[in-house]
């Protein structure tokens, strides 16, 4: 027996519960894949947040506004926008913050469904278990002309818990894997606005002071 063939057999003597644990495990994977590719598409990368906040710590506007152009994903789009914007400090420090905001909303899409798989398929597991073994304890009256019938509920309730528990292993992988990196683009937002904003507010602090001055 091949083993696409043998996965169907288990599947169909998992019972109908392994319906709704198909569709489980389809979305965990597909969440995860989705998840993977806007990752490596929109994080910038902690090596662009520290050579960005060293540009404008040594006052190189030049260079970090270079840097950030040229560099893909959120953070640098981020350093982009509020590099490009005029206004005062107070208006300049609620941007920043709704528009960080907005990219971790991004970064945090879907990744509620995977918590939702990582307590929804054990569950739906101890469904199929249940009704595995109401099965077997139904058959238990049938077993002097059907004796298979017992095994085969008992089967059904195992296949349904071993499936429904990796399932919810894989989401729950899935789960700490980006919010692992979440955390990290989250870090590399704030450490990019304060530098940002710090730098601001001392150019405006020099410039007041200058024109006093004079």
């Amino acid at each position: 027996m091949s083993l696409f063939a043998a996965a169907i057999d288990y599947f169909v003597k998992g019972g109908p519960v392994m319906w709704p644990l198909l569709f489980c495990s389809i979305a965990t994977l597909a969440i995860g894949v989705e998840r993977f590719l806007y990752y490596k598409q929109a994080d910038s990368g902690k090596a662009f947040t520290k050579e960005f906040c060293n540009y404008i710590e040594n006052d190189d506007w030049i260079n970090a506004k270079r840097l950030a152009d040229s560099t893909r994903g959120e953070v640098a789009k981020l350093a982009t926008v509020v590099m490009d914007r005029h206004g005062n400090f107070e208006r300049l420090e609620g941007f920043i913050t709704a528009r960080a905001e907005r990219a971790l909303d991004k970064f945090e899409k879907n990744l509620g469904y995977l918590g939702v798989m990582v307590a929804l398929t054990p569950v739906l597991g101890l469904l199929g278990t249940i009704t595995g073994m109401i099965a077997s304890f139904n058959a238990l009256n049938e077993r002097s002309t059907n004796p298979m019938a017992v095994t085969s509920g008992i089967g059904e309730a195992l296949i349904t818990t071993v499936f429904g528990l990796c399932i919810s292993i894989f989401a729950i992988l899935f789960h700490a894997y980006f919010t692992r990196r979440m955390k990290g683009i989250t870090m590399d937002i704030e450490e990019m606005s304060n530098t940002l904003l710090e730098a601001i507010a001392k150019n405006i602090c020099d410039d007041a002071c200058g024109g006093a001055k004079k």
